[in-house]
C-alpha cells in the first residue's frame, strides 16, 4: 500500500487560491478605477497590493511545486 501524498492536495489548493486572488485583483483594479477620488492614492495602493501579496503568492507556488 502506498503512503499518502500531500502534493497534489497542496498544488489544488495553490490554483484554487490564485483564482481567489485573480477574482479578488479584478474586482479590486474596477472598483479602485470607478470609486477612487485621487490617482495618487490609487497608485499607493496598487503598489502597496503587488508587494504585499505577489511576494505571499510565490512563497505559496514554491511550497506547492518545490
Amino acid at each position: 500500500m502506498e503512503a499518502f501524498s500531500i502534493t497534489p492536495l497542496l498544488q489544488i489548493g495553490f490554483y484554487f487560491t490564485a483564482i481567489v486572488y485573480a477574482i479578488f485583483s479584478a474586482i479590486l483594479f474596477s472598483h479602485w478605477q470607478n470609486y477612487s477620488m485621487s490617482n495618487a492614492v490609487t497608485l499607493q495602493t496598487y503598489i502597496a497590493f503587488a508587494v504585499f501579496s505577489l511576494p505571499l503568492l510565490a512563497i505559496m507556488a514554491g511550497i506547492a511545486f518545490l
